[in-house]
């Protein structure tokens, strides 16, 4: 901490951030607030006597993401990353900082390295009113939770974003089912999601055999000239307790019943170009009969544990068959060693 305020006492960098108009605040490698500008005071109540020597996770702004889980005391803290990394982060999305009159207010922020001779020695985070983007985001997320299927007897749904708004998606349209994981998070991957379906709308409304389904959507697709974008998918027709469905290079359905995981037919992912005209050999079978059926996406099997990923063996290892999708995921949570969910988790729930 010397270093840095002997850095900035000899600098003119404080005059500087205290006459700018954007709301800032300077901290020492262990995140300590050293300085906090004029602007911040004015945004947040709290006088730079009342920071300053505080701990900026514990004391001050205690910023939290839309679902209540800390910000600062995790490597998503853009301060944290900035010290560890030395390289400018900003947080995507809007995070809930507790202002000096008890209320949180929706903020962007992000968090710039300081650098002394090639040493980082602290960091400056930006941070402003993000009233608009999360009213914005607010109704992104109601329209893309609308999307998710109501659940029955026969099928569950679950879906759990990571960050408000996701990239995965279910499609439902009987006797159609699929849990497709779209490449890329928030923003862009969910508007991706509304062509997606409409361009599923659009092929399945011809009822095509379902060895035919992912040229028709690689076709449909390319017009839109999405470079790099890809999806991943188990997709198929649901008559009766028979799931007969593609498994397009995704995680492998699980047997909750018998806690097996499902030998399947793969094929390229969707985006690259690579689908081709399949026969039926492509086709997997499934009766429910013999097990529901649980699918889901890598968000779920690439959460981390103490073991490392939790993987499709360890997902499988865990579920029980009288579980809903609200257990499962639950039994999940208690896996994970990060507070965070760092991926979209989507799931789906056939029953027999």
């Amino acid at each position: 901490m010397n270093k840095l305020l002997e850095y900035l006492k000899n600098s003119k960098i404080l005059e500087f951030i205290d006459n700018l108009e954007v709301p800032a605040y300077i901290v020492s490698k262990d995140r300590i607030i050293v300085f906090w500008n004029k602007a911040a005071q004015s945004l947040t109540g709290y006088s730079q006597e009342e920071v300053t020597g505080k701990p900026c996770a514990q004391q001050v702004l205690n910023h939290v993401d839309r679902t209540g889980i800390p910000v600062c005391s995790t490597e998503l803290c853009p301060l944290y990353q900035a010290i560890k990394n030395g390289i400018s982060v900003q947080v995507p999305v809007a995070v809930y900082g507790l202002t000096k009159n008890g209320s949180r207010k929706p903020f962007s922020i992000s968090g710039i390295p300081i650098k002394y001779n090639g040493e980082t020695i602290g960091a400056i985070e930006f941070f402003n009113d993000a009233e608009r983007m999360d009213s914005d985001m607010s109704v992104a997320i109601k329209i893309q939770q609308a999307f998710v299927p109501e659940s029955t007897e026969k099928i569950e749904f679950f879906y759990k974003p990571s960050f408000g708004l996701g990239g995965d998606m279910i499609y439902y349209n009987p006797p159609w089912v699929g849990i497709i994981d779209i490449s890329g998070h928030g923003i862009a991957a969910a508007l991706v999601g509304m062509l997606l379906r409409t361009i599923f709308d659009i092929v399945l409304s011809f009822d095509p055999p379902l060895s035919g389904v992912p040229l028709l959507i690689e076709n449909e697709l390319g017009k839109y000239q999405l470079e790099g974008l890809y999806f991943t998918a188990i997709f198929g027709r649901l008559e009766d307790d028979v799931f007969k469905f593609l498994d397009i290079a995704h995680p492998s359905p699980i047997n909750i019943s018998k806690k097996e995981i499902l030998i399947t037919n793969n094929i390229p992912p969707i985006g690259f170009g690579l689908s081709d005209s399949y026969d039926e050999s492509v086709i997997n079978t499934h009766n429910l009969q013999d097990g529901n059926l649980l699918l889901y996406t890598d968000g779920v099997s690439e959460m981390k544990t103490k073991r490392g990923m939790l993987t499709a063996e360890g997902l499988a290892s865990i579920v029980d068959k009288s579980d809903d999708l609200t257990m499962i995921y639950l039994k999940v949570l208690k896996e994970r060693t990060s507070p965070l969910q760092e991926d979209d988790v989507t799931m789906v729930l056939l029953r027999g």
